[in-house]
């Protein structure tokens, strides 16, 4: 079986962390890479659609981060063509409790779900449900 491939891109690393630890209880085999810059983050997932990779199943994408926001990565994202991102379920992160960045995040057609900081085995479960 292929592993499930998660991105997290969050500039905390203590969060990266324990985001890590969470999905490799509720998916051992999980391939994840892991980015606390942005700019990190977005280059490698710009690498893939470039080199015609596919990108992760799953991304995490941090909102609130010093180089880049959640928000700019994702405009950046949403310049290349949709059909790069058909298999790929990018939910914002947040320790937010701003309405706008909720309303903001679901705007985007590339974002799956809104989710508030710190992942759960209960989430990730519910993610993959919700990916049939």
């Amino acid at each position: 079986m292929i592993p499930t491939k998660y991105v997290l891109i969050d500039d905390d690393e203590i969060v990266n962390c324990i985001h890590q630890e969470i999905i490799m209880i509720d998916d051992p085999s999980a391939d994840i890479r892991v980015f606390s810059s942005s700019r990190e983050g977005l280059a490698h997932l710009v690498d893939l659609i470039q080199s015609n990779q596919s990108l992760p199943d799953f991304l995490f994408l941090d909102i609130r981060m010093p180089e880049l926001d959640g928000f700019a990565v994702l405009d950046a994202l949403s310049h290349y063509p949709a059909q790069h991102f058909e298999h790929t379920r990018l939910y914002m992160l947040t320790s937010s409790l701003d309405d706008r960045d909720r309303a903001k995040a679901v705007q985007s057609s590339l974002v799956h779900g809104f989710r508030s900081k710190t992942l759960t085995v209960e989430m990730l479960q519910e993610m993959r449900l919700d990916r049939g």
